[in-house]
């Protein structure tokens, strides 16, 4: 018990930088494999995400993430069974509330850090490829709901990576432009995308700057 109660503490102590290796693995794993069996390991890929989730915060006692994670299973279990066409829309919102509970976390972990290190680095890392994560399944619900609201990519179970790109490159304001929002409400959750992701960049950069510079100290009262 002591050996595993051991190797846990360590595991707590780099628990954003697990978690930022589990969401590369996630964004960019699934591109490895044949279009025929993509969806099914982005399945997988999304619920191994999920599980070290709820592995690195499990001191906390993470109900609302241990079940959005059994939500995901069920859905996706679902999916292979029954063939259910809208998976990925319920997906996405089970996995999205999963997002929005591990970014509060984040974002308490960057105010109470008085100092830069790699784990904080690693933490809003995690914080803006979930918030990419979240703009794809926005994108997704919005397909589902209004099919062919994106141009160049087509509607059905095969609509998630081009949609994961394109909401990666809104967020990273490369914006190459073959694949474009052509619905009203698919534009405007793309500008949506756009503003959030960078009022992120300008909250997170100025908090992580304003620590670094501050050294992790607070200023000497000035002398009479």
């Amino acid at each position: 018990m002591n050996f595993l109660h051991r190797h846990y503490a360590t595991l707590v102590q780099h628990r954003y930088k697990l978690l930022l290796v589990s969401l590369l693995v996630l964004v960019l794993g699934s591109g490895l494999a044949p279009a025929s069996v993509d969806p099914r390991l982005f399945a997988t890929l999304l619920l191994q995400n999920m599980a070290v989730g709820v592995l690195v915060f499990w001191e906390e006692r993470p109900l609302l993430l241990i079940g959005c994670l059994l939500a995901v299973l069920g859905l996706e279990i679902g999916a292979q069974v029954w063939g259910w066409p809208a998976v990925r829309g319920f997906t996405g919102v089970a996995y999205s509330i999963f997002c929005f509970a591990i970014t509060l976390r984040i974002f308490r972990k960057v105010l109470r850090t008085n100092k830069v290190t790699t784990e904080l680095l690693a933490a809003t890392m995690c914080g803006f490829v979930q918030l990419g994560m979240v703009g794809t399944f926005l994108f997704v619900c919005i397909d589902l709901w209004q099919p062919q609201s994106f141009a160049n990519v087509v509607s059905g179970p095969g609509n998630v990576q081009p949609l994961n790109y394109f909401s990666f490159i809104t967020l990273l304001t490369v914006g190459y432009g073959d694949i474009v929002p052509v619905s009203n409400v698919a534009r405007k959750a793309t500008i949506l995308l756009g503003l959030v992701g960078h009022f992120y960049d300008v909250f997170v950069i100025s908090v992580i700057v304003g620590k670094y510079l501050g050294g992790g100290t607070a200023p000497a009262p000035p002398q009479p």
